[in-house]
């Protein structure tokens, strides 16, 4: 069995002058999930002038696929999908690592 953690990357563009109210929701949803999602290991959330980058670490491909079936998951979608101009998603094991981020 691979124990090697998979990293969950997401580039999301909000629509045009719509990055504020997706920060927004984003923000109640680490809330309202933190702590409850089973392997999640850590996320952190980038952001620029026209996007951001959600970076989220599970224990292992079954656990972050159970988290993007969740309930929990799929109803944030629903509520950021209007607000979302293009959103590219993978999944991603670490090749190397330098330093401590």
């Amino acid at each position: 069995m691979d124990t090697a953690p998979v990293i969950s990357i997401s580039v999301i563009r909000p629509k045009a002058g719509r990055l504020q109210d997706f920060m927004a929701l984003q923000l109640e949803q680490h809330q309202r999930v933190r702590g409850k999602v089973d392997g999640l290991r850590g996320a952190r959330l980038f952001r620029s002038d026209d996007g951001v980058v959600l970076i989220s670490v599970f224990d292992s491909a079954e656990q972050a696929d159970a988290f993007r079936r969740d309930p929990m998951f799929t109803d944030h979608i629903a509520r950021v999908r209007p607000l979302i101009e293009t959103s590219e998603a993978g999944a991603f094991t670490q090749a190397y690592a330098v330093g401590e981020i």
